[in-house]
């Protein structure tokens, strides 16, 4: 597989990561997640290897400015980062903005390019221990209201199926093989409500048993 250029990777890794210090469900074990989601995803389709890693390293760096509208931040962030003109043309910084700006996983709408599509099927959390750790810990902070696991979990589920497209499966725009498999697995074990509802407390639990709960509530800023 061809190489990110290595002094675009070294000032990604100085400048746009330590932007994610303080985020929890969008923290470096989320970003690592997609950059390698989108990497395989490159090397699949044979894409510009270093904007498939750009836009995946910058694609949430815009939530600590506006979390409901952070696609559209992340886009500026990246469009307005002088430093990108060393490595890519201002058509190529378009399309990677566009891409950003398409990522979210709850877009109805098809993104505008195909690096949108990659970046948004990367985005996409098919293990559901990972799904349920990121989402719980995002309800308790949006949703100070809500008191007990089981409003948190009928919310998180009710919203992780409003994904099911009009097909009757979880949305994935490229079709990718590897994702598909994915998605089909995951789809059959989170479907079967009762074992997606084990793993959220198991989730719900540990989380209260390692401190995660508490920093979630009083250092970390995303949600």
């Amino acid at each position: 597989m061809k190489r990110v250029n290595k002094d675009l990777k070294k000032y990604i890794e100085e400048n746009i990561f330590p932007k994610y210090d303080k985020f929890y469900a969008h923290g470096m074990i989320h970003i690592n997640n997609v950059i390698e989601n989108m990497m395989m995803l490159a090397e699949y389709y044979d894409l510009n290897v270093d904007m498939a890693y750009t836009i995946a390293s910058y694609h949430d760096s815009g939530l600590g400015i506006d979390r409901e509208n952070h696609e559209y931040e992340s886009g500026k962030i990246l469009i307005n980062d002088k430093e990108l003109k060393k490595y890519f043309s201002d058509e190529q910084l378009d399309i990677m903005r566009e891409a950003i700006e398409d990522h979210r996983g709850s877009r109805k709408t098809r993104p505008r390019n195909f690096y949108g599509e990659c970046i948004s099927d990367s985005d996409r959390d098919f293990d559901i221990s990972i799904l349920a750790r990121r989402q719980i810990n995002t309800t308790l902070k949006c949703y100070p209201e809500i008191r007990t696991f089981d409003e948190h979990f009928e919310r998180c589920y009710k919203y992780i199926c409003g994904r099911i497209n009009s097909s009757g499966v979880f949305n994935l725009w490229t079709n990718n093989p590897i994702l598909v498999e994915r998605r089909d697995k995951f789809q059959e074990d989170y479907l079967n409500k009762e074992y997606a509802r084990e793993i959220y407390k198991n989730e719900w639990n540990n989380a209260i048993m390692d401190g995660t709960m508490d920093k979630i509530l009083n250092y970390y800023e995303d949600y």
